[in-house]
């Protein structure tokens, strides 16, 4: 104790809501007086409940609190002590007693400032609080178990509709997921999990692996003798960190299954399985089927890839959920175990025409399983015919779900690397073709969108 805090003896109240308490003058003169906490001079926020600080019977500070018990949450809000009694000790006692009142033992939430003289991240971490993300500055804390914020997490990665993937918390995310990958597939004899069975994916000749990785021999006589690729390191695989955005905000709080038509890479499947959800994938590919249901063998058998071709494969019940990211037409060539495509894989098609036939039927057979109030989530991207121009896969798509009858209820722009576009646009520009740098996430719906705030778990204070 410094002498300071010796000429005093702390007075300390719970109000349940400061309107209605006799502190609405005082909270909202120290708010204002000390600017961060200004939000608490607003009626809106005073509806919340306080531990009140007096010193000698003078009001000398406050912090607010909210119980959620909908979302069954504990969030510590504003907090001020004026200056002339402040000490370190005396905030920390503030912040014991409001965390005392936590009386129902749910994850405690704060956002905390390094440069604040209150609420800063080293106070709260000695109080059992664990940052769950860094951004803008701030710290973003929880105490409890980090699995309880995860969907705060990952609302703020990603906020709006444009996902930029090359951030730090998404990268971050994304190695976390593919180690746990490539783990799994180690444990089941799958060399490179991620990339399973893409050893030989092929690019045509404005894949990007022909632009930025292809690596030219030339003979004595100036001739190209040879040319190989690295072809693991740009075949197209599916972004876990998408996958797991997509599946825990588009599934019901009630959690449920999964399904997949034209099921490709393993990633969709790991990361509903870990996230305690069902999912069954149609791939027509033996070679990708085998290896992904290896990989998964944890989770069998609730989660499983079945080989089928999937304009034609009639999954059995219900789902909660559909999603699907086919392949660009003509980008890549997907290859079984002898070497090549199976007949009906939508890349061999012969024309666009029938390769957006064969699409469409699969997402028919999906929409007829897919429960009312429910997401059909489809990532997609276009590519170009021979003349340059764009196939418009996206707009078709989009005009396809609601012709069934189902809103297009989200447009998310899915932003990717910019450097192997930059590397690509050495040749494209000169034809006034600006590389693609995103793809779309097309969210749609099948029902009431009123039943959405019934169905789908609420997200709390962000």
């Amino acid at each position: 104790m410094t002498e300071q805090t010796r000429l005093f003896t702390p007075d300390w109240a719970v109000i349940p809501e400061i309107i209605g308490s006799g502190y609405e003058k005082d909270v909202a003169r120290l708010a204002i007086e000390d600017g961060i906490a200004m939000r608490a001079a607003r009626k809106n926020m005073q509806i919340h409940s306080a531990v009140v600080l007096k010193v000698d019977g003078h009001f000398s500070g406050f912090m607010t609190f909210q119980r959620n018990h909908e979302i069954r949450e504990f969030c510590l809000l504003q907090s001020v002590i004026e200056p002339a009694v402040f000490t370190p000790a005396l905030y920390r006692e503030m912040v014991e007693r409001v965390v005392a009142e936590n009386h129902d033992n749910y994850p405690a939430i704060i956002t905390t400032d390094p440069k604040s003289k209150f609420e800063t991240p080293k106070l709260f971490e000695d109080l059992g609080f664990q940052t769950y993300l860094k951004m803008s500055g701030f710290h973003y804390m929880v105490r409890g178990d980090l699995a309880d914020v995860r969907m705060k997490l990952l609302a703020h990665i990603t906020m709006t509709n444009v996902w930029n993937t090359v951030r730090g918390d998404w990268l971050r995310l994304k190695r976390e997921w593919n180690e746990r990958i490539n783990a799994a597939g180690e444990r089941a004899g799958v060399e490179n999990a991620i990339y399973a069975t893409r050893g030989g994916c092929w690019q045509g000749v404005n894949g990007f692996s022909n632009v930025v990785n292809t690596k030219r021999f030339i003979g004595d006589d100036g001739e190209v003798v040879a040319t190989t690729k690295a072809h693991n390191g740009n075949a197209s695989v599916l972004d876990p960190v998408a996958c797991e955005v997509i599946a825990r905000f588009f599934m019901p709080a009630s959690g449920g299954r999964i399904y997949n038509p034209f099921g490709g890479g393993v990633q969709m499947g790991y990361v509903a399985g870990a996230s305690g959800y069902g999912y069954l994938a149609s791939e027509i590919r033996h070679n990708q089927t085998d290896a992904n249901n290896r990989i998964c063998s944890e989770f069998a058998p609730d989660v499983q890839w079945v080989q089928a071709d999937s304009s034609e494969y009639e999954p059995e019940g219900e789902f909660d959920m559909i999603f699907t990211c086919p392949p660009y037409y003509k980008v890549e060539k997907y290859l079984d175990y002898d070497g090549a495509p199976p007949i009906g894989e939508l890349n061999d098609m012969a024309s666009y025409e029938d390769f957006r036939k064969t699409l469409f039927l699969g997402y028919g057979t999906a929409l007829r399983r897919l429960k009312d109030n429910r997401f059909f989530v489809i990532m997609v991207g276009d590519s170009r015919g021979k003349d340059g121009g764009y196939l418009c896969t996206e707009a078709e798509t989009e005009l396809f779900l609601r012709d069934q009858g189902l809103k297009v209820y989200n447009r998310i722009v899915y932003l990717e690397c910019e450097f192997t576009r930059l590397a690509h646009a050495k040749r494209t520009l000169n034809t006034r073709k600006f590389p693609k740098r995103e793809q779309k996430i097309i969210v749609a719906y099948k029902g009431d969108t009123n039943m959405i705030k019934r169905d789908f778990s609420a997200l709390g204070r962000l």
